[in-house]
C-alpha cells in the first residue's frame, strides 16, 4: 500500500493528510501543541450540509462513535492532546475533509483541519483494429484519480478521447488513434503513455496484417493468473489424498 501524508500546523494544531489506496485502511492524527486543560475531543466530518459529528473522547464518557460511523471507524488513539480516527475499510465516500476540535477549559475550542484522498492504482488495456487500409489503435486506463493519457508516434496523427467515470470512483478514459495510412505503421511499435498521480508508465503494440492483436497491463495479467495457479493446486491437492485413500484401501484388502 502506497501512502503519503503531509503535515501542516494550524495555529496550535498539527494535522496529517493522507493519501492512501481505496478499500485499505487509513487513518487521521490532531496533535495540541499547547499544554492547556481539554474537556473532550469531537471528531466531524466536513459535508454539504455542514459538519457531522463521528466521535468524541473525554475522561468521562471514553470514546463514543456516533452510529453511522461504528462499523467504519475506531479511535485508535484515544487522548486529549493527540487523538487519531482510522478508517477500517476506505469508501469513496470516505474521501474529503476532517475537522478535529479541542474543547478547551475556559477557552473557546481549537479545531484543526485534516484531509483523506482516495486512489486506485491503473489498469490498462491496449489493442487495434485493421479494416479496409484504415488502423485505429485503442489505449484505455481505468484509475483514480483520472489517468492522463497520451501517444508516441513518428508522425502526427489524430486521436480522439472518451472519460466514462464509474460507480466505485474510478474513470476510465479511452483514447483512439485514427491512422489512415496504415502501411507506414505495420510492423513498428506503437507506444501508449499513461500518467497516474506523477508517475508514467507506457505500454506498446505493433500492428500486423493478421487482424487485432492485445496488451493488458501487469495487473490483468496478474489477476486472471494467481486464482488460475490457485484453482490449479487446490485440484492436484484433492487428487493426491484421493490417490493415498486409494491406495491405502486395497492395501487393506
Amino acid at each position: 500500500m502506497t501512502l503519503v501524508m503531509q503535515c501542516r500546523a494550524q495555529g496550535n494544531v498539527i494535522t496529517e493528510n493522507e493519501t492512501v489506496m481505496l478499500e485499505r485502511p487509513a487513518s487521521l492524527k490532531c496533535s495540541l501543541q499547547t499544554v492547556q486543560e481539554v474537556m473532550i475531543v469531537t471528531w466531524q466530518k466536513l459535508t454539504n450540509r455542514g459538519p457531522e459529528n463521528m466521535a468524541t473522547f473525554s475522561k468521562q464518557h471514553g470514546v463514543v462513535i456516533q452510529s453511522p460511523y461504528k462499523s467504519k471507524i475506531e479511535m485508535t488513539q484515544p487522548g486529549l492532546s493527540e487523538s487519531t480516527i482510522t478508517f477500517l475499510r476506505t469508501a469513496v465516500e470516505d474521501e474529503g475533509c476532517y475537522l478535529c476540535i479541542f474543547n478547551i477549559f475556559g477557552v473557546e475550542t481549537v479545531p484543526g483541519k485534516t484531509c483523506l484522498s482516495l486512489y486506485v492504482q491503473p489498469t490498462v488495456f491496449m489493442d487495434y483494429q485493421l479494416s479496409e487500409g484504415h488502423l485505429n489503435v485503442t489505449c484505455s486506463a481505468t484509475a483514480r484519480p483520472a489517468p492522463v493519457i497520451s501517444w508516441k508516434v513518428g508522425l502526427e496523427v489524430p486521436n480522439s478521447v472518451e472519460s466514462i467515470v464509474h460507480p466505485n470512483g474510478t474513470t476510465s478514459v479511452i483514447s483512439v488513434l485514427h491512422i489512415k495510412d496504415s502501411e507506414n505503421q505495420l510492423g513498428k511499435k506503437i507506444f501508449c503513455n499513461v500518467e497516474h498521480m506523477n508517475n508514467r508508465m507506457e505500454y506498446s503494440v505493433i500492428p500486423t496484417k493478421n487482424g487485432a492483436g492485445l496488451h493488458f497491463s501487469v495487473a490483468i495479467f496478474v489477476g486472471i493468473l494467481v486464482p488460475v495457479v490457485i484453482l490449479l493446486a487446490l485440484i492436484s491437492i484433492l487428487l493426491y489424498w484421493k490417490y493415498r485413500r486409494q491406495s491405502r484401501g486395497n492395501g487393506v484388502k
